[in-house]
């Protein structure tokens, strides 16, 4: 397993704790020996986040995978933090249930490192968004003691939500034992409909005006390898069929009425796999903007490169995904695209799989908002000898 750094840190150990009792001796001697420290489940994110900024011991969570609790009449899961996806989301379907959102690398991500770096599904209108999913936790602190926030049941719990704090840093709070959080039943029709459009304005317009109040999150696709060469924008309609019979119907009438045709496809797929199944060869850029208008240079710079790539957006929410293929330009075409998002005040995360090998020395940073800042002050505080996940906030 590689490190990503630009300082020449080593791993110096890989410890895989096969119960709670051992994760917690695990800790506590490390903390009190001040032994940096990270965390890793399915070794998908490794690389994420910034550089580690010393030496460390990774704590992997494989073992740890049990589903603790799952009652299916509570709409209420409990697992370790190293369980699988795949995992999880079968025994989910053996009751008609699912995570209510689409986690990356499914096959080899744990809900543990998921949570961690706070990834959730953005396709549909009604996608959950793992925070809110998020009921309870069990995590270890800095004295190596197991603190329960939240609980198991789906109800007001006083005290604070200190187990928000926890989804999207890195692992820099410490080490995550078990999750609580809400499923949710599996809708009982599912249906897809893409429209193609000749301009990527007209495109994102349609889906302003006309689908925002359809319940889903429409997708705008520009393929270089799309024999149309046209931009195609797909829906995923769920519900009952009546319900997504009639959303259906509402579309085709504003399509037919304000461009020239429109064809449907029907899918046993709950959610493309855009930007989720990666090839050794392939990249994920996840770029995020409160102003989709932004999105239009970046797909201007992209279609004048000889570079194979997907682009898929979403015109109600700021949010685009980019997959590109490797080739020996790729860092130039980075810190090009990097350049951009930056001076349209946009952010971006890079993402791979763990047989990718590549290192980007991207130029420029953005500045740190509010939430980052008192996120920062707060690691101060609770781990003032920064050892847990080293560099990834600090």
């Amino acid at each position: 397993m590689q490190l990503n750094n630009q300082n020449e840190n080593k791993i110096l150990s890989n410890i895989r704790p096969s119960d709670k009792s051992e994760l917690k001796h695990t800790i506590k001697e490390l903390y009190r020996s001040k032994s940096p420290m990270s965390f890793i489940g399915g070794g998908s994110k490794i690389n994420f986040g910034n550089d580690f900024t010393k030496d460390i011991t990774l704590i992997n969570t494989t073992k740890l995978n049990n589903i603790i609790d799952y009652n299916p009449s509570d709409l209420v899961v409990t697992v370790e933090s190293g369980t699988q996806i795949s995992k999880l989301t079968d025994t989910l379907k053996t009751n008609n249930q699912f995570l209510g959102f689409r986690l990356p690398f499914y096959e080899s991500s744990t809900i543990g490192g998921s949570l961690a770096y706070g990834y959730s599904g953005t396709y549909r209108f009604n996608d959950i968004h793992l925070r809110d999913s998020v009921i309870g936790l069990e995590f270890l602190n800095h004295s190596g003691d197991y603190v329960q926030s939240g609980g198991r049941v789906v109800k007001n719990v006083s005290g604070y939500d200190v187990h928000k704090l926890f989804i999207g840093t890195y692992g820099a709070f410490g080490p995550i034992y078990s999750i609580s959080f809400k499923v949710y039943p599996i809708p009982k029709t599912r249906k897809k409909v893409e429209l193609l459009f000749d301009s990527m304005n007209e495109a994102m317009m349609f889906g302003k005006q006309f689908v925002l109040y359809n319940w889903n999150v429409p997708r705008l696709y520009i393929k270089t390898s799309d024999s149309t060469k046209k931009y195609k924008l797909g829906l995923d309609i769920v519900g009952t069929n009546s319900v997504v019979n009639k959303i259906i119907n509402s579309i085709n009438h504003d399509y037919q009425k304000n461009m020239l045709s429109s064809y449907e496809i029907l899918s046993d797929k709950y959610i493309d796999d855009f930007g989720y199944s990666l090839n050794k060869n392939e990249i994920l850029v996840k770029i995020n903007s409160y102003k989709n208008d932004f999105f239009t240079p970046i797909a201007s710079y992209l279609e004048t490169q000889k570079i194979k790539y997907d682009f898929m957006i979403n015109p109600i929410f700021g949010f685009a995904l980019l997959v590109i293929q490797d080739n020996s330009d790729l860092n130039d075409y980075f810190n090009n695209l990097h350049l951009y998002i930056i001076k349209n005040n946009m952010s971006m995360q890079i993402e791979w799989n763990n047989s990718f090998q590549h290192n980007f020395n991207l130029s420029g940073t953005r500045t740190d908002n509010i939430n980052k800042i008192l996120t920062k002050s707060f690691k101060n505080t609770y781990d003032k000898n920064n050892l847990f996940s080293p560099g990834k906030l600090l």
